[in-house]
């Protein structure tokens, strides 16, 4: 992408050579391994824009690797055709021309991809991908870790990976297994609810410990944002009946809401207390089919209003509510807007909404990128280049309409790509 005002390709000469801070991804371990050429193309977010240009069956189609090229191209075809100017499509337009040298997508190309495709387990390529991309560090939200390896210190963290602290699993407890769960590797035995918060706040404690720089929640994905301020009691009715009959299950969130909202309130009492901040999801779901209501970052008013000594960054540019998260981050000084993933979910959203931030809110609270991939450093190096080019196009313009000096522009860049997220996590990191 390029911008049409004078002053953009100084602008974006100098933000290429800028260091930049991944606010959020989900790289537990250096992968994938490609296997087939359709796997580099149709891969992370790209397969929900390819299943809602075409349909399931389809995408089924050209995911059997078992089939050849020549039978799954014109199903990819038909649908690369519907969906290739997407923000997405980008990502692998980008990925295509850098790392195998093709300008279009054809049979072609892909044949001869086949004998090219990156080996993103090899932890010195997953790493020169990232220092090609100038990442200095990544704030990784990792759902799946054995607890005993944060308390002795035995995990691996990926290449410039920093934990965050998963909240989910912790506050959605449905029955008395998922507390055993939990509370299992520790040799404990829960046996009350204040003993299970005392256990919580135990293992967040050994994350910080660990390096952790912020908690991450994502309950979105199965319940709205609206937390109600439920009193101790009805949080441990749910509770004790879970804990006198160990067969009881109850559904989520619906089952359990007082218990949920009141263990939500309770962790943002420790993330005050432990100093970190806490990432929420809000608006745009991954896949399709997604109730896009629940997850507007207005419903989370309540809980930032209350906790005003936490500090919320808050995901996605609440896409598309974008006047909803200006304005929660305008009025609230515990509010924080990050633009991971929203970058490629919608780039020109991002650029017209970075143009808005500016000018509406302080811009020491705007974090301009994060990766938010599973692994594939071949796209997180994508995506930042997409995010390099939309804060590039938003600030020439505003040059443009003199709203701001060229010397305005490129001290905004640094804090929006760097700066601000490298303070907002206590980073410490030296450039």
């Amino acid at each position: 992408m390029k911008g049409n005002a004078k002053y953009y390709n100084e602008l974006r000469g100098y933000i290429e050579e800028l260091p930049i801070i991944d606010c959020h991804d989900h790289s537990d371990v250096c992968k994938p391994k490609y296997i087939d050429p359709v796997q580099v193309v149709v891969n992370g977010y790209f397969t929900s824009d390819i299943q809602s240009a075409s349909s399931d069956r389809d995408i089924q189609i050209i995911n059997d690797y078992s089939l050849s090229l020549e039978e799954r191209w014109p199903v990819l075809k038909k649908a690369w055709d519907r969906t290739c100017y997407t923000g997405y499509a980008k990502v692998t337009k980008l990925v295509l021309k850098k790392f195998y040298n093709e300008e279009d997508l054809t049979l072609e190309a892909l044949k001869r991809m086949k004998n090219k495709l990156l080996d993103l387990e090899n932890e010195k390529t997953f790493k020169k991908i990232l220092d090609e991309a100038r990442i200095a560090a990544r704030i990784e939200n990792i759902t799946e870790i054995d607890y005993r390896q944060i308390a002795d210190r035995s995990y691996k963290l990926s290449p410039y990976a920093r934990l965050t602290i998963p909240l989910p699993a912790y506050h959605a407890v449905t029955s008395y297994e998922a507390v055993e769960r939990i509370a299992s590797p520790l040799g404990r035995r829960i046996t009350s609810l204040d003993e299970y918060i005392d256990l919580c706040f135990d293992i967040f404690k050994a994350y910080k410990d660990y390096g952790a720089v912020a908690f991450k929640d994502q309950s979105a994905y199965q319940r709205s944002l609206a937390y109600g301020n439920p009193v101790k009691a009805g949080a441990e009715k749910i509770f004790n009946r879970f804990m006198e009959d160990p067969r009881r299950i109850e559904s989520y969130p619906d089952g359990i809401r007082p218990l949920d909202d009141y263990l939500f309130h309770e962790f943002m009492r420790m993330a005050r207390d432990l100093k970190l901040p806490v990432q929420i999801h809000t608006g745009h779901m991954a896949g399709i089919r997604n109730d896009i209501v629940k997850t507007n970052a207005v419903n989370l008013t309540g809980i930032i209003e209350l906790h005003r000594d936490v500090r919320f960054d808050l995901f996605h540019a609440n896409w598309p509510y974008s006047g909803e998260l200006l304005y929660l981050c305008k009025n609230y000084p515990n509010v924080s807007i990050d633009f991971c993933w929203a970058n490629i979910i919608d780039p020109v959203y991002c650029q017209n909404m970075i143009k808005q931030a500016i000018s509406s809110v302080p811009h020491g609270k705007i974090h301009g990128y994060g990766s938010d991939f599973v692994g594939a450093a071949d796209r997180a190096w994508a995506h930042s280049v997409i995010a390099r080019d939309n804060i590039a196009i938003a600030l020439s313009d505003l040059v443009e309409m003199e709203y701001l000096t060229a010397a305005d522009a490129k001290k905004i860049a640094f804090d929006l790509l760097f700066n601000n997220a490298n303070e907002f996590f206590n980073l410490k990191i030296k450039v």
